[in-house]
């Protein structure tokens, strides 16, 4: 007995993956049915490809195959909230905006900040491990997520880790889960450490002459004692770089803490420092949580380099664009180590790519083209290298997903 049903050639596109269109789709409503519709896929050899609210399916290589579209859009609600113990439980297609609002009548918030839209789910953001300027001082989902329940290919249910912070039972299986695009298993069920909402809140946007002056801003904060939320780079005018540094603590604290921000900024060549009001940094960090966009047919890609790096990564983009004669927009999380830059169409971009990623294994680092056209796919593996980690991931692949039906070809080394 079939578990999905069979679309039309209309529905089919509009759940397409890099032009691939399923034959079915399985909207399912809970673990039991997610288990019933693997459990098919797997005897019948059906490629799967779960989707949440269908946001971040760019990400990943093109799939080999693709017959089901799994969603869980329709898995939602909080299964358990304890506000005294900073945890909260919820379905994969629990609404990114839903948990917010349920945390927010209690003081608190889950501290992973991606750019999301109405329809972006918690399970989503896990499975691609999606994150924003908050994790400089909070973390990425691998640092929230304490426990998950999962269907792996061959439709058996699994739960790791727990409901507490405090679980050091076995090995960490969540992190397997976090970031791998579905490969591994479909998540059905998320467990998230919250945070109390600062009391206050500041947002300084400070003008640096470049990219140096604002990396060597950055450096002497990391090594101060103070602990801003998040330092996010934005091109200026010409050479020019604003930082942006937002700031939640007591209000005493937070007025010390401007102080010497202000004093290092001065230190470090600042051409101006302007406090932003509520609605100014509203905008600002909402600007910065925002991948900068490609136009069509051009592409985005992520780099990650040691913080040291953040300088020389940004010149080496900037300057080969411009060589290659490609419009390009940067952005930089300067406090981690994480640059995003969109890359305009053109006969280099491809080159482009492959130039930059070998310069930044050199660094230690790596970049993973998060968007382009899908006849670029052909031609690179978008997350990089795998390297001697293959074989391991590979051994994973098997013990998760015996059948090979989830999601093949979409992960590193188009496992």
């Amino acid at each position: 007995m079939s578990a999905g049903r069979e679309l039309g050639r209309r529905a089919a596109r509009a759940l397409a993956v890099d032009d691939r269109a399923p034959r079915y789709e399985a909207a399912l409503r809970d673990e039991a049915e997610v288990a019933a519709a693997l459990t098919w896929a797997a005897a019948d050899r059906l490629a799967v490809i779960a989707r949440g609210g269908g946001t971040r399916l760019n990400l990943g290589n093109v799939p080999r195959a693709y017959d089901v579209a799994l969603s869980t859009a329709h898995l939602g609600g909080i299964v358990e909230y304890e506000p005294a113990d900073l945890t909260i439980t919820a379905r994969a297609g629990t609404p990114f905006i839903a948990l917010q609002a349920t945390l927010a009548e209690n003081g608190q918030f889950l501290a992973l900040d991606p750019q999301t839209h109405p329809g972006s789910t918690i399970g989503g953001i896990v499975a691609t491990n999606a994150s924003g300027p908050c994790r400089l001082r909070y973390g990425t989902a691998r640092d929230l997520v304490i426990g998950t329940r999962v269907v792996t290919g061959n439709g058996t249910i699994a739960r790791s880790g727990g409901r507490v912070v405090k679980n050091v039972t076995g090995y960490d299986l969540n992190k397997l889960y976090i970031g791998s695009l579905g490969t591994l298993a479909v998540l059905t069920e998320v467990t998230l450490k919250v945070s109390p909402r600062p009391r206050e809140e500041r947002t300084l946007a400070i003008l640096m002459p470049d990219i140096d002056a604002a990396c060597a801003l950055t450096y002497r904060l990391l090594r101060s004692a103070l602990t801003p939320t998040a330092i996010e780079a934005a091109p200026a005018d010409g050479e020019a770089v604003c930082v942006t540094i937002h700031l939640g603590d007591r209000r005493v604290a937070l007025d010390r803490t401007v102080r010497d921000i202000t004093a290092y900024a001065a230190e470090a060549g600042a051409g101006g420092i302007e406090m932003l009001d509520e609605d100014a940094a509203r905008d600002a960090l909402d600007l910065l949580r925002a991948e900068p966009v490609a136009p069509e047919g051009g592409l985005r890609v992520r780099l990650a380099v040691p913080i040291g790096e953040v300088a020389w990564a940004w010149r080496e983009i900037a300057s080969r664009a411009r060589a290659a004669g490609l419009a390009h927009d940067i952005r930089a999380s300067s406090g981690v180590g994480v640059l995003r830059a969109a890359i305009a169409p053109g006969d280099g971009a491809l080159a482009l790519v492959r130039a930059l990623r070998a310069l930044v294994r050199e660094h230690l680092g790596t970049l993973v083209v998060e968007r382009c056209p899908t006849a670029m796919k052909a031609e690179i593996d978008v997350l990089g290298d795998p390297g001697d980690s293959q074989i391991i991931a590979q051994r994973l692949k098997a013990r998760f997903d015996p059948h090979g039906i989830m999601a093949p070809g979409r992960f590193l080394g188009r496992l």
